[in-house]
This record gives structure tokens, C-alpha cells and sequence, in this order.
């Protein structure tokens, strides 16, 4: 039987929560890394984590077809045929997945790497097997929304790795940080079997079940790698154009930054499945309202009420913590500002999902590759360094915005379009302010830190507060619903 759902901001309110904390003591976890390994080990190790993330892309589109239509089969009445995809996804995943991993090994035993990268690959082709078990469950778990287990999920996680993070690295170095990784995700794995409820079954044609699910899914899929790539592509550029010991430092940045890619990421995983199950019955106007205008006019005006206080506070958090990446707080500030853009981006590529523009998007998302990367080959050839890698990271962000806010334009009415283009000022002041802030002589310590914090997040609040009294679908600040939670 389908759990009762929740309505979309407690479901989202309570699973953002367990993904904050899993951020919060994440953030503890990943700030030990590079505090324990030099810049050049903390490079080799941001490279490594770039290995499961493409990985994930391996199922060619069967877990997609999993998480989209399941709900979409379900609301049909097909009940069998929805359990179907569950089966499917994880054979399949499961499958492709052990090539990717067999593939790793033979990388690492050829040679000619250091011994560094030759143990990280030999260990994320277990990482890469373990979490073929683990995105296909959650895809699963997701498209049931059963938020509730992935939360737990999350929770176990954050604080089995921070205890694992804290007794390996310090005693066993980089091969400690391998071994915790392994183990976290071992155990993650033992909780969603146990408690998932998710038993495989041998479909009668296997072979045929999971084509046809690539069939469906890949060119979601391809949207969806299309993407990652444009947001890893920073990460590969630092490596190529400036070196493993400038990809520590860059790592930095993408660390600090990474909850932020989070939230508006969160929001879609609710919000996508519940948008395929309404596409039976709901009209265009009110799936555009719910689900493109709403969500996309919450992120422009509530995003820079996260990215002002993580990009002003960056500076004191590095001299404290991690004293070495002092060229890490540029770049960090850059692409705090620009996940305004992702945002928007995510928002907007549920839609193109929905009306079925995916194919047509994902053939113009090399555009946007190259774009990025030759801005960023540009910006080392001028001598902007880090800074300039990032600065190219922002605007393959906002060309991907801009991509599907094209793809979209036949969908959308003028006045659609225009409440849209609220992005450009926002983004605009808030990187505006941030870098005034930032230029006022009070020092970098607690008391001027929270100054500039106090200082942006008024005005952004003034200016929330303005607008909804023009904006209709402008939702109020989630105070009142976080203190009920937490109550």
C-alpha cells in the first residue's frame, strides 16, 4: 500500500532537513580532509569523487525510467506494470555497472599513474558497485515517496562517515579516507535492504525489459549527464589547465558550495514525481503555475538569502579552518553566486521533462560545454587563475538557464516569460552586495562577519517581503511551518 502523502513543502521541509544535517556534519567531514592532506592528495582525492558521479550514468537510462514513470504508471492503474520497472532498473543497473567497475580495475592495474590514483580507482570500483544498489533503491524509494527512509538513509550517512573519516584518515592517511568511503556506503546499502522493502524479481524477458528501459529513459538520462557535465566541467578544467595542487585548492570551493546545489536538487526529487503523476489530469496552466512559476520565484528570491551568508563567511571560515586554501575564498564567493542560476536551471528542467522537450535540450547542451569551456581556457590564458575557472562555472550555469527557458518559450505566455527574467536583477544585486560587502575595511573577523551577514540577509528579507505584495505566487518565508516541525 502507498503511503499517505504529506503536502509538498512538509514533505520537502522534512527531507531538506535531513539533507541540511547531512550537510552540516558533512561539512565537519569534508573540512578534515583537506586539514589532513596536502593540496596536491586533497586534488587527487576531488578528481576520485568525479568517478562515482559519472558512474551514476552507467544504468543508461533505467533508473530513470524507474523514478519518472513509475508514479506515471501508477496513476494509470497499472499498479503491475509499475512494479515491473523496479526489477528492471536494479538488474540492469546492476549489470552495467559491474562493467563500469571492471573497467576501473583494469585502469588501475595497467600503471603509469601514482600510487594515489591507482588505489583511489581500485577503490571507487566498489564505490561505483555499492551504489548501484544504493541510487537504484533510493530512485525507487523516491518514486513510492518514501522520503521518510531516505532521510534515515541520510542521517546514518553523515554520522557513519564522520566516524569513520575521524578514526581512519588521522592513523591510515589518504587510504583511511578510501577505506571510510567504502564502509559508509556498505552500510547505507545494509539499511536500504533491510528496511526498503524493495525485493528484485527475475522479470520473464530481462533482456528486453531492461532496453526497453533505456528506450524510455535515455533520453532523460541524457538531459540529466548533459547537465552534471556542465556542472563538473569546472573540476576537470582546474586539473587539465592549472594542476592537481590548484584542484585542491578549487576543491575547497566546491566543497563549501555543495549544500547549496542541494537544495533546489531536493526540491526537484519531490517535486518531479508528483509533477509526472498529475500529467493525467491536470491542465497546462496549472502545471505551469504549480510547478514551473511557483517553485522558480521562490528560488530567485529565497536563494540569495543562503548564498550572501555562505559566500561572506567564507573568508572567516578558511583563515580558521583551513588556513592553506586561502585561494579557495574567490572562487568559492564566484560560484556561491552562481548556483542562483542553477537553481532556476533545475526548476526548469523538470518541466522540459514533462512536455517531452528533453531530446531537443540535450543536443544543445554542448553548446553550453563549450561556451564554458572555452571561457575558462581564456580566463587561465589571461592570467585570472582560479578565479576565472569559477567565473566560467557561472556562466555555464546561466547559459543552461537560458537554454531551457528557451526550450520552454512555446509553452510559456509573455507574462510567464517575464516574471522569469526576475533572475537578471537578483543576481545582479546580490553579487553586487556581496562584493561591497566584502569591500568595507572591517576585517574578516566574527563581530564584522555577522555585520555583513545581518546587513545582506535585511535587505533580501525587505525586498522578499516587497515583493510578494506584486507577485501572487511569491510563497511566505517558512518560518511558521519549521517551528511547527520542530515542535
Amino acid at each position: 500500500m502507498e503511503p499517505r502523502r504529506a503536502d509538498f513543502s512538509t514533505t520537502l521541509t522534512r527531507y531538506l532537513s535531513s539533507k541540511i544535517t547531512r550537510q552540516l556534519i558533512g561539512a565537519i567531514t569534508a573540512f578534515l580532509r583537506p586539514r589532513l592532506l596536502t593540496p596536491e592528495l586533497f586534488g587527487v582525492w576531488t578528481l576520485l569523487k568525479l568517478v562515482p558521479q559519472y558512474a551514476s550514468y552507467a544504468h543508461l537510462g533505467a533508473r530513470t525510467t524507474l523514478r519518472v514513470y513509475y508514479p506515471w504508471h501508477l496513476a494509470r492503474g497499472e499498479g503491475e506494470r509499475a512494479e515491473s520497472l523496479v526489477s528492471g532498473a536494479i538488474l540492469t543497473t546492476l549489470l552495467l555497472d559491474l562493467l563500469v567497475a571492471g573497467a576501473l580495475i583494469l585502469i588501475a592495474l595497467r600503471g603509469g599513474q601514482g600510487e594515489a590514483l591507482r588505489l583511489g580507482l581500485t577503490a571507487m570500483a566498489g564505490v561505483v558497485l555499492l551504489q548501484a544498489w544504493h541510487h537504484t533503491a533510493f530512485a525507487a524509494l523516491k518514486a513510492r515517496h518514501r522520503f521518510d527512509l531516505i532521510g534515515r538513509a541520510n542521517y546514518l550517512e553523515s554520522a557513519l562517515l564522520l566516524a569513520t573519516t575521524l578514526a581512519l584518515l588521522p592513523t591510515l592517511g589518504f587510504p583511511g579516507l578510501l577505506l571510510s568511503l567504502l564502509i559508509t556506503e556498505a552500510a547505507v546499502g545494509v539499511l536500504l535492504w533491510q528496511q526498503a522493502g524493495i525485493v528484485p524479481r527475475w522479470p520473464a524477458r530481462p533482456l528486453r525489459l531492461g532496453g526497453e528501459m533505456i528506450r524510455r529513459g535515455w533520453p532523460i538520462m541524457s538531459l540529466e549527464l548533459a547537465m552534471m557535465l556542465v556542472v563538473t566541467a569546472d573540476r576537470v578544467m582546474a586539473w587539465v589547465l592549472l594542476g592537481a595542487g590548484a584542484l585542491g585548492h578549487y576543491g575547497v570551493a566546491v566543497m563549501i558550495v555543495g549544500f547549496l546545489r542541494n537544495i533546489p536538487g531536493t526540491a526537484r526529487e519531490i517535486l518531479e514525481p508528483r509533477l509526472m503523476g498529475e500529467l493525467a489530469d491536470a491542465d497546462r496552466n496549472q502545471l505551469l503555475r504549480e510547478h514551473l512559476l511557483r517553485p522558480a520565484l521562490n528560488a530567485i528570491f529565497l536563494m540569495p538569502l543562503l548564498i550572501g551568508p555562505v559566500a561572506l563567511a567564507t573568508p572567516l571560515a578558511i583563515d580558521w579552518l583551513l588556513p592553506r586554501y586561502q585561494a579557495a575564498i574567490v572562487p568559492t564567493q564566484i560560484l556561491a553566486c552562481g548556483i542562483h542560476f542553477l537553481a532556476l536551471a533545475l526548476v526548469l528542467r523538470s518541466l522540459v521533462v514533462a512536455f517531452e522537450q528533453q531530446r531537443r535540450a540535450a543536443l544543445l547542451v554542448p553548446v553550453v560545454l563549450v561556451g564554458e569551456g572555452m571561457s575558462a581556457w581564456l580566463a587561465v590564458r589571461l592570467g585570472w587563475g582560479l578565479p576565472g575557472i569559477a567565473g566560467a562555472s557561472v556562466l555555464g550555469f546561466a547559459l543552461l538557464f537560458m537554454l531551457f527557458r528557451r526550450t520552454l518559450r512555446p509553452q510559456l505566455d509573455h507574462l510567464e516569460r517575464r516574471q522569469l527574467d526576475w533572475i537578471w536583477p537578483l543576481f545582479a544585486l546580490n553579487g553586487a552586495l556581496i562584493w561591497a560587502l566584502s569591500l568595507l575595511p572591517l576585517g574578516h573577523g566574527p563581530v564584522a562577519t555577522a555585520l555583513r551577514i545581518l546587513v545582506h540577509v535585511a535587505l533580501f528579507l525587505l525586498l522578499h517581503r516587497l515583493a510578494r505584495t506584486r507577485l501572487a505566487l511569491l510563497s511566505p518565508l517558512p518560518w511558521r511551518r519549521l517551528l511547527r516541525l520542530r515542535r
